[in-house]
């Protein structure tokens, strides 16, 4: 359980005032990460999901035959099932999910001065960074970081689509006194984006675990997150914490706010990170963005 009760009404006045606003990620999302996480799953499952969205079709097979993925033949792919044996499933999931938040802040673009591509790239940043970390520090939840990452500041845009006015205020309030959202949201009595975001996976039932990081992104004191007592779960968290620092302070992306929060010395020591761990984690992070670079090019190429 994420919440130690459930969040205020207005928090579930949102979400439903929100339904058929966000395009519906389940839709898709749910079957094909319970199959993936299948390793005995058929490939023309998969391929059955898939197909039912055009827009995630597309994209695979756009992904299948770049350059790098062609090995320098001249031969394009045109069938899913050997597009998707080319990617390899994780490399399908990655594609699966950036498709379908990309497409959520494409639907905001034109009622915005926010620049979505740039807050789109954050999270594929943190997304990266977390799957990387995930696996330098050897994390049970390794396989579902990249997926925590990338929904981690979903809370964002339900509050960009739910009132523009009164996130860009927040936005404004967060440059002028150089500090983070989420400590405006509590200045200003306003929605939690990490609540917002966790209750809106939970109700697309997309995974307690994202559910989990995406309320709990924002909180480094362990103690502080309330009926979370899953070591493995708190580790996770942290590491989420740990990637959305790094990406930020590597300006990779812009999630809105140019605030760049700090880890406390509780936190540092509790993950065992010293000034050389921390110097290799960014390292390893560097790398991860270098080698999807090609493949983020080719979304932002729309």
């Amino acid at each position: 359980m994420v919440f130690i009760t459930d969040p205020p009404s207005e928090y579930h006045e949102i979400v439903d005032s929100l339904a058929g606003e966000l395009p519906s990620i389940p839709l898709i999302m749910n079957d094909l990460m319970k199959i993936i996480s299948d390793t005995n799953a058929a490939l023309f499952a998969i391929r059955d999901i898939l197909k039912n969205d055009k827009s995630i079709f597309s994209k695979i097979l756009k992904f299948a035959n770049n350059l790098e993925m062609r090995q320098g033949s001249a031969e394009r792919i045109t069938c899913i099932s050997i597009a998707i044996q080319r990617l390899g499933l994780e490399k399908v999931k990655k594609i699966a999910l950036n498709t379908s938040v990309f497409e959520i802040f494409k639907e905001l673009e034109n009622n915005s001065g926010f620049n979505l591509e740039e807050f789109w790239k954050h999270s594929c940043g943190v997304a990266i960074a977390s799957e990387s970390l995930a696996e330098r520090f050897e994390l049970k939840h390794c396989d579902q970081a990249y997926s925590c990452g990338l929904l981690h500041d979903l809370g964002k845009v339900a509050k960009i689509k739910f009132s523009l006015k009164r996130f860009l205020r927040e936005i404004r309030h967060t440059s002028r006194y150089n500090c983070s959202l989420d400590t405006t949201e509590k200045k200003l009595n306003t929605l939690g984006h990490d609540k917002l975001g966790a209750l809106i996976i939970k109700k697309w039932s997309i995974s307690p675990v994202i559910e989990c990081t995406t309320r709990w992104h924002h909180t480094l004191n362990k103690e502080k997150r309330l009926e979370l007592e899953d070591p493995n779960l708190h580790k996770l968290t942290d590491i989420i914490i740990l990637a959305n620092h790094i990406i930020k302070e590597l300006n990779f992306g812009n999630s809105g706010c140019s605030f760049k929060f700090q880890l406390d010395s509780d936190f540092l020591r509790r993950r065992k990170i010293d000034g050389q761990e921390f110097e290799k984690c960014k390292e390893v992070v560097l790398d991860a963005l270098d080698a999807e670079a090609e493949h983020l090019a080719l979304f932002s190429k729309e």
